[in-house]
């Protein structure tokens, strides 16, 4: 038996509710990141700071990650 099928035969799944206003949160949060980080990505001199730009380029590719899992179809 797993987790998810206890939960389901406890009765406890019932009881909680999703929080949606935190999902609005996270994803809104993520949408700003990837967009943000998109744009310095591709505006600044990579000459200036590797370092910020090795930075920027993590941020986006988690971010862009994130939202595609997020948003994937669950079939």
């Amino acid at each position: 038996m797993t987790s998810h099928d206890q939960l389901h035969d406890s009765g406890q799944a019932g009881n909680t509710k999703p929080n949606y206003t935190l999902r609005r949160v996270k994803t809104l949060l993520a949408i700003i990141a990837c967009t943000a980080s998109a744009t310095l990505l591709f505006t600044w001199r990579t000459a200036d700071s590797q370092t910020a730009t090795v930075l920027v380029s993590i941020i986006y590719i988690l971010t862009g990650l994130w939202l595609t899992v997020r948003f994937a179809p669950r079939e």
